[in-house]
């Protein structure tokens, strides 16, 4: 048996799936890099200025080590929350930053990954929303989104900063902070109002029990 051991050129040729892009470090362009760090400038690879969408960075993360600092009073009672405080106000800068920081994603065409550009498009709405209710000036949030008017997402922003800016000035006409707080669930289930109803009623009933008690006893001497 004769065995043909010339190899094909079809054999050597290495197909076109095994082609990768060559993977460089975003600060220095670098090829020499490893998963950490880039061996030329020594950065971390692992560090990404946007993160991943609901994660520590986000609105989602801020907020809830922001309600955290409340003291147990401000978690039941949010309507009593002093908007005015250096803790609400470093809230206030961290959220500016996030906004920020998403714009200028939105304008990269690397920082955000296709599938999360989305997630990340609503946190934009709900950054509007939430700086809008902590009294930030619509004209501040649009300085922020004109300098990004490269991007289609700051045009749909600044349409949904306007609506949102109508929205909140007609709310604060509504309704005072004190009906606001009586129309306020406890634990999402009994209105406040309902509560002190009780409250008075039950204080009433006892007030009114000890002193006919003491009417009793001051009738028979006892």
């Amino acid at each position: 048996m004769d065995y043909d051991f010339r190899i094909s050129q079809e054999t050597l040729r290495i197909p076109s799936t095994a082609y990768r892009p060559v993977k460089r470090c975003p600060f220095c362009q670098s090829v020499y890099i490893s998963e950490k760090s880039c061996e030329s400038c020594g950065r971390s690879l692992q560090y990404h200025p946007i993160g991943e969408p609901f994660g520590a960075k986000s609105l989602y993360g801020i907020k809830e080590r922001y309600i955290e600092s409340f003291n147990k009073l401000n978690r039941f009672f949010p309507v009593l929350e002093n908007k005015k405080s250096s803790i609400a106000k470093s809230y206030v800068r961290k959220l500016e930053k996030r906004f920020s920081d998403l714009i200028s994603a939105f304008n990269s065409s690397d920082m955000l990954a296709n599938d999360q550009r989305r997630l990340f498009y609503v946190e934009s709405m709900e950054l509007i929303d939430e700086l809008l209710r902590y009294g930030v000036h619509s004209s501040i949030l649009q300085v922020l989104l004109l300098e990004n008017d490269s991007s289609l997402v700051g045009q749909e922003l600044l349409f949904y900063l306007q609506a949102a800016d109508e929205i909140n000035n007609k709310s604060k006409l509504e309704k005072p902070w004190l009906e606001q707080t009586l129309e306020y669930r406890l634990w999402g289930v009994l209105r406040v109002e309902y509560f002190l109803k009780v409250s008075i009623i039950t204080a009433t009933v006892l007030t009114m029990t000890v002193k006919y008690k003491d009417i009793i006893n001051s009738q028979f001497g006892k």
